[in-house]
């Protein structure tokens, strides 16, 4: 499940820059319910950029996504940063 994600976050990583910015979503498991680990994550806002088009419709995405995240433990940071944390958490 970590290396996926982990994969994932490299990608993306190489992609968009380490200075991306990112929301980590948080997860409790059943077997350690006193820890919190990411298991999941959503760009942060859109940059704007010349096309407020492609911007608005973005941002709306990015609503909507929020609204899925509201009741759940979520943290704004970079991308270089989500990674740090997944390779702590999978140690």
């Amino acid at each position: 499940m970590y290396d996926d994600l982990l994969q994932e976050v490299r990608l993306d990583m190489a992609e968009f820059g380490s200075d991306l910015e990112v929301i980590a979503i948080y997860s409790i498991f059943p077997e350690n319910q006193d820890k919190y680990y990411i298991t999941d994550y959503i760009w942060g806002k859109p940059v704007h950029d010349s096309d407020i088009d492609i911007y608005e419709e973005e941002l709306e995405i990015h609503k909507k996504e929020l609204e899925t995240i509201k009741f759940t433990k979520h943290e704004e940071m970079t991308i270089s940063q989500l990674y740090n944390r997944l390779l702590k958490q999978m140690h």
